[in-house]
């Protein structure tokens, strides 16, 4: 439905549809922007959604959800550059080699998620980029690929190397009665400034929580702490950040703030009263803090 790549519909619940796609993933359709795509979309616009799918499995537990909001945000998207598409096509051909010099399939559909492509077509186009950078080892007519030395090093700088990151990693207390400050607060402020937010509690992990946290913040480009509730958890986590010589952008809800730490009344604290003020004021933060995010929003 998204991708026009056969899709199975799961068991669901109300105005809601599951669906899960060889090449984008699972993911949740509203019954509306199930309707709107009847006609479905063009090859360009696939790419935006089918890719903008795969991330959210990659980086949270429960299968993404569209609504018709998003859908509209989703397709103002600009594509990543060529670069930065041939980038992930490497880091995405990494994932579930079981040992060097390993051979994989260069057809596989989720690669064209991946890396935001329309078609098997752009796949080779990126796989050839690689392999004039000396990343990749591409057999022409068995449609076979092998990462070679270089590319495991590159690995290591593109997973390690701050500047690279689209994240933007959150730090707060898993509250109900914050899910709202999350969900329209934190998450669409980052969003907005063309981010990917990241909440530990909604990445896919078998490690130590902690190790997790530690892995997770060490990818980010900066750390939004927001200190309702004040979880020692998120003490920790801003003052690993702060060690680690990364940007901390510090929230707080405006009738929890007399109880701020003495050590963080310091720093210029955003202090919200409504989850829609927060994501406003957090995107300026960012912004101006760290520039806007590859995903910004494009003008119409």
């Amino acid at each position: 439905m998204i991708c026009g790549t056969l899709s199975t519909t799961m068991p669901s619940c109300g105005d809601y549809i599951y669906q899960d796609c060889p090449r984008c993933g699972e993911f949740i359709l509203t019954g509306t922007v199930r309707a709107q795509l009847s006609g479905g979309l063009d090859a360009s616009k696939q790419a935006k959604v089918s890719g903008w799918i795969f991330d959210r499995n990659r980086d949270e537990l429960t299968p993404p959800k569209i609504d018709s909001d998003m859908l509209k945000r989703i397709l103002t998207y600009p594509l990543p550059t060529v670069s930065k598409r041939a980038d992930r096509l490497l880091l995405e051909s990494l994932r579930g080699l079981e040992k060097l010099g390993d051979r994989f399939k260069i057809t596989d559909q989720r690669f064209i998620a991946a890396t935001y492509s329309q078609s098997i077509q752009e796949i080779d186009f990126l796989f050839r980029m690689l392999s004039d950078r000396g990343l990749v080892k591409v057999d022409k007519y068995g449609g076979y690929c092998e990462i070679l030395p270089d590319g495991y090093n590159a690995e290591y700088e593109l997973t390690h190397g701050m500047k690279q990151s689209e994240k933007g990693f959150v730090a707060m207390a898993f509250d109900e009665n914050l899910k709202s400050a999350y969900e329209n607060g934190l998450r669409v402020g980052i969003v907005d400034a063309g981010y990917d937010p990241i909440r530990v509690d909604r990445v896919e992990h078998v490690n130590r929580i902690d190790d997790e946290i530690i892995a997770q913040i060490k990818t980010a480009l900066f750390v939004v702490a927001d200190f309702t509730e004040h979880r020692g958890g998120v003490y920790f986590e801003a003052g690993f950040a702060l060690g680690s010589n990364m940007p901390v952008i510090w929230t707080c809800r405006k009738d929890d703030m007399e109880d701020l730490h003495f050590d963080i009344r310091q720093y210029n604290t955003i202090d919200w009263k409504t989850p829609e003020e927060l994501a406003l004021r957090l995107q300026h933060r960012i912004e101006a803090i760290v520039g806007k995010g590859p995903k910004t929003v494009l003008d119409s």
